[in-house]
């Protein structure tokens, strides 16, 4: 596999900047010109969702070609990276790269606790259940304004910015819950902005894989349940895309090769796909050796001065965090092989993502002008 690099002109950030483009707000990046176009049009309401690992490929070995969602699948493009849940949901919350939000990856290094944090949940990556602080660390030195709060502002609350998910506040614990969330809205006298979010097929898929019978089954119900949703909007344009996509996996133990070990100061951080390394003074040309022969058949090694000189996380105004995030190293997979940093366990992701595969990076634009 060739390493596929993201290609922030034509992304997901490039979505987040037609939707705020289309409703004054102030976006410095490319847009998406298919949607634009359809922008044009002036839709009432404007329906984002995304799901999460529905990348193009496992789209297209999920459905049929005549499937709904298939049949309106008007281009691909790129993820951010790393093409993980972490990274991508933030920047389609918030409109910015990686590089300017700071949300990297699921583990990030906080030189606060002098630990690596999986961000999300607030714990010690280590301990994998231990509280990293008695506040969560994100949601204080990562904090950001919504794409919803920027386009409430730019219209003065004309329109009705929403997000929806398992995860916020109410929670929507269905996709059918979701989408008659979305039909209400879209219902009323109000002009809708609305992102909607469902972990699927994504969480089932690390456990099964991308080709189970299971997970073709999830996917042929989000298909069935979209299309339900759609005949039944009116003057609404619905956005399908993903944050990612997934291949299965196999995995190799960094604990396996303590020479390389012995070079590094602290937990590899970001994701297992997406690797970023601290190396101790002094001991970096032992480690590009050590590492070259241990996975140089499936990661391919950047320095931090070549992630920033190839925008691997984005461009734009760095948060001030990154810095420290970035390490000294960061290994992007570019093969099905894994290299898992903690202990050996019997259930292994049988499928997973956040490397630089073309199957990973590259997620569906879906598009469907619904009652016009």
């Amino acid at each position: 596999m060739a390493l596929q690099y993201p290609e922030y002109d034509r992304s997901l950030l490039s979505l987040t900047s037609s939707v705020l483009n289309y409703y004054g707000a102030e976006s410095q990046y490319s847009t998406l010109p298919e949607v634009d176009i359809l922008l044009e049009k002036r839709p009432k309401n404007v329906v984002v969702m995304l799901f999460d690992g529905l990348g193009t490929y496992n789209l297209e070995i999920g459905l049929p070609a005549g499937s709904f969602l298939r049949q309106h699948l008007i281009s691909s493009v790129s993820s951010v990276f790393p093409a993980t849940t972490t990274a991508a949901t933030i920047t389609m919350q918030t409109g910015l790269p990686p590089i300017s939000h700071g949300w990297l990856g699921w583990d990030l290094y906080f030189r606060e606790v002098d630990s690596v944090v999986s961000v999300f949940p607030n714990t010690v990556a280590e301990t994998g259940g231990k509280q990293a602080a008695p506040y969560h660390l994100g949601n204080r030195h990562l904090a950001t304004v919504s794409i919803t709060e920027k386009i409430r502002l730019a219209t003065q609350g004309r329109i009705c910015a929403k997000m929806l998910s398992p995860y916020g506040t109410p929670r929507y614990e269905s996709l059918e819950k979701i989408c008659s969330e979305i039909l209400r809205l879209c219902g009323t006298e109000k002009e809708n902005y609305i992102y909607a979010y469902w972990p699927q097929p994504d969480y089932d898929m690390h456990d099964h894989g991308v080709s189970a019978e299971a997970i073709k089954a999830q996917i042929a119900e989000i298909d069935s349940t979209v299309e339900t949703l759609c005949r039944n909007l009116k003057d609404t344009l619905v956005l399908v895309t993903a944050d990612h996509g997934l291949i299965d996996v196999q995995w190799r133990f960094l604990s396996d090769y303590p020479a390389l070990c012995e070079c590094i100061r602290r937990r590899p951080a970001i994701d297992a796909r997406a690797l970023t390394f601290w190396v101790k003074q002094g001991m970096n040309d032992r480690f590009e050796s050590l590492f070259q022969q241990a996975f140089g058949d499936c990661y391919h090694l950047f320095s931090r001065e070549e992630v920033l000189r190839h925008a691997l996380f984005g461009v734009g105004k760095a948060h001030p965090l990154t810095d420290d995030f970035i390490g000294d190293y960061v290994a992007a997979a570019y093969s099905n092989i894994g290299i898992e940093v903690g202990k050996k366990t019997q259930d292994m992701f049988r499928a997973a993502h956040a490397g630089m595969t073309r199957e990973e990076m590259t997620v569906p634009m879906i598009a469907v002008e619904c009652g016009v």
